[in-house]
C-alpha cells in the first residue's frame, strides 16, 4: 500500500469520527450509526466498529455529566433489563437468524417513529406503567443488541415518545451506552474481532472525536427541546428504513 493510499485512508478514518463527535454533541446519538458505515467502506466492518471503542465509551463517560450523578433512578429497570437481554442475545446469536431479527427492530423503530411523528406518545403513563414497559423494552433492546450489536433505537424511540427534555435524553442516553459499550467491546475483544493495534488507534482517535463533540455541544445548546426531539425521530426513521429495505433485500435474494 503506498504512503499516499495510507495517508488517504487514515483522513478518511479521523474525518468520520470527527463528524460522528458533531453528531454525538448535537443529539446524543449516531457517532457509531455515522461514522462505523464511512470507516467500513476502506476497513472491514468489525475493524471499523473496533476503532470507535474508546471514542464510544469516552464521549458518552463526558455526556453522562458525572458531576449531576450518574443520572435518574427512573430507568434503572430498562437498564438492568437491557444487559439481562445483551447476555442471553450474545448466547443466541448461532441460533438465530439476523436478518429476521434486523427486520423486527426496523419494524419497531419505524412504529414508535410514526406515533411520534402523528403526535401519539406515552408521555401520560404513570410511572408504574412506564417502568413495566420500559423493562419490556430494555430486554427486547438488549436481546437484539446481543444479536446484533444494535442495541439503542428502540430505547432511544421509547425515550422520545415520552417527551423527555432533551438535557435528560443526553445523560441518560449516554449512561445507557458508556455501560452497555464496556461489556459489548468487551465480548468483540473475546471473541478475537479486534486486537491490541485496533484498541492503540482507537484509543488516539478518541481526540477528533472530542472535538467534533465539543462542536456539536455548541450546536444543540443552541436548538430548543421541539427541533431536537425532531432531529432524532428524522434519524430514527432513516435507520428503521434503511434496516427494513436492506434485510428485506438480503432476504428477497
Amino acid at each position: 500500500m503506498s504512503n499516499y493510499l495510507i495517508f488517504e485512508n487514515l483522513s478518511v478514518i479521523i474525518l468520520a469520527v470527527f463528524l460522528g463527535g458533531i453528531v454525538k454533541g448535537s443529539v446524543g446519538i449516531g457517532m457509531s450509526m455515522f461514522s462505523v458505515p464511512i470507516i467500513a467502506l476502506i476497513i472491514p466492518p468489525t475493524k471499523a466498529m473496533m476503532l470507535l471503542c474508546f471514542p464510544v465509551i469516552f464521549t458518552n463517560f463526558l455526556q453522562m455529566n458525572v458531576k449531576k450523578g450518574v443520572g435518574s433512578l427512573r430507568f434503572l429497570p430498562m437498564f438492568l433489563f437491557l444487559f439481562l437481554g445483551l447476555i442471553i442475545g450474545g448466547k443466541l446469536i448461532l441460533k438465530v437468524d439476523i436478518n429476521f431479527i434486523s427486520i423486527a427492530i426496523a419494524i419497531v423503530i419505524i412504529f414508535f417513529t410514526s406515533l411520534n411523528f402523528f403526535h401519539i406518545d406515552f408521555s401520560y403513563l404513570k410511572i408504574k406503567s412506564e417502568k413495566k414497559i420500559s423493562m419490556f423494552i430494555g430486554f427486547f433492546s438488549g436481546l437484539i443488541g446481543g444479536l446484533t450489536t444494535f442495541y439503542a433505537p428502540p430505547i432511544i424511540t421509547f425515550l422520545i415518545s415520552i417527551k423527555i427534555e432533551k438535557e435528560f435524553f443526553i445523560r441518560t442516553t449516554a449512561t445507557m451506552y458508556f455501560f452497555a459499550s464496556i461489556p459489548l467491546y468487551s465480548s468483540m475483544i473475546y471473541h478475537k474481532l479486534g486486537d491490541i493495534y485496533d484498541l492503540i488507534a482507537s484509543f488516539i482517535l478518541v481526540l477528533p472525536a472530542f472535538l467534533g463533540q465539543f462542536i456539536g455541544t455548541k450546536i444543540r445548546r443552541k436548538i430548543s427541546n421541539a427541533i431536537f426531539q425532531k432531529t432524532i425521530l428524522f434519524i430514527l426513521i432513516i435507520i428503521g428504513f434503511t434496516l427494513l429495505f436492506k434485510n428485506l433485500i438480503i432476504i428477497i435474494n
